[in-house]
């Protein structure tokens, strides 16, 4: 497909496929097939190049057979947090024809040692968060936090907890922008597992102007808003070493859990073994939901907190758990729901 901007997934070493044609989804199809203009135009070298420079390429190539056209070649290479070349966009035309601008796409990374997702400037700009304002690196829970609607966390815990060098991951991820509208992305992600990059190398891809955002049904939101109502503050955690992943949906009002070093630093360093404790007896007893007691950040210091630690469905059972949080005696502190942030 000429004159349009193709995004070639290369979140693995000596591996690559297209992923998206001017917007339009691909599913993990070959770059042969979709942009290679000709049979003997030879585009792989081309982008392997791009990944080898991190610089963009832009050159013309002669076909030799059929009507021996003329093809020019444009290529952006999208950078990750580490440098590494995530991806590359392609665009094959006619020459003299001046390409339109490159498709928003950013590179991101789940690196499991630390439970962090590193992000660039360019994918902290994509929601709209001003350069000067970007933040290298975020927990799971903050940046599943922005999203308006995303139904592959399940998923996505999988690949990220147990990567599998290679295994494909992909989504679609409704995120709200900070001027207050909603974009569609579409996420693809391959589990890694060699030295120094263990997690999950991400591309995000903001297809807005192809397809409507999902939002959140009626049912959805009316959920949303009896649990908040009743003050019922869930979060999914992984036990060992106490990493919060998600919140389902709002996080406690007086909870500290954005802008801190680590997912694990919501829970004090000598209470965190209650969840890791609740795993262990999870898988030697019937999985029976159990009382805990714990102190969690807040902006006043650390505050005493009632934990009901539940068994997480599915095949992570052992390593994630269902936290509920409230405070002692019933109390009640701030009945707003927690905002949705900046990742």
């Amino acid at each position: 497909m000429l004159n349009q901007w193709h995004l070639v997934e290369t979140l693995i070493d000596d591996e690559m496929s297209v992923v998206g044609c001017g917007g339009a989804l691909r599913d993990w199809s070959s770059v042969n097939r979709h942009v290679q203009p000709a049979p003997d135009i030879r585009i792989l070298p081309v982008i392997r190049e791009v990944c080898r420079s991190r610089r963009p390429v832009a050159i013309d190539l002669r076909s030799r057979t059929g009507s021996r056209r003329t093809f020019h070649v444009d290529t952006v290479p999208v950078l990750g947090p580490g440098g590494d070349v995530h991806g590359v966009q392609v665009w094959v035309g006619d020459p003299g024809r001046s390409p339109s601008p490159p498709r928003t796409v950013s590179g991101i990374a789940w690196h499991l040692d630390r439970m962090v997702i590193a992000q660039t400037v360019e994918a902290s700009m994509m929601s709209g968060v001003l350069p000067q304002d970007h933040v290298p690196e975020r927990t799971p829970a903050e940046y599943i936090a922005k999203a308006v609607k995303f139904d592959e966390s399940a998923s996505l815990f999988e690949l990220a907890l147990d990567p599998v060098h290679g295994r494909r991951w992909a989504a679609p991820m409704s995120v709200l922008h900070a001027d207050g509208r909603v974009m569609r992305w579409h996420c693809w992600g391959k589990g890694r597992t060699d030295t120094g990059n263990v997690g999950v190398r991400f591309l995000w891809h903001d297809v807005t102007d192809v397809a409507a955002p999902e939002v959140p049904t009626l049912r959805e939101l009316g959920m949303q808003e009896v649990l908040r109502t009743a003050g019922v503050y869930t979060g999914v955690f992984v036990a060992d070493p106490a990493v919060l992943a998600m919140w389902l949906p709002d996080a406690p009002p007086w909870v500290e859990w954005r802008n801190i070093k680590g997912g694990n630093d919501i829970l004090h360093p000598d209470d965190r073994h209650v969840l890791a404790d609740a795993i262990a007896v999870f898988r030697s007893e019937r999985p029976a939901p159990r009382t805990a007691w714990a102190r969690l950040r807040s902006a006043s210091g650390w505050r005493t907190a009632e934990l009901l630690i539940g068994p997480y469905p599915g095949s992570l059972g052992d390593r994630l758990v269902l936290v509920q949080i409230s405070l002692p005696g019933g109390q009640r502190e701030g009945m707003r729901g927690a905002h949705r942030g900046d990742p």
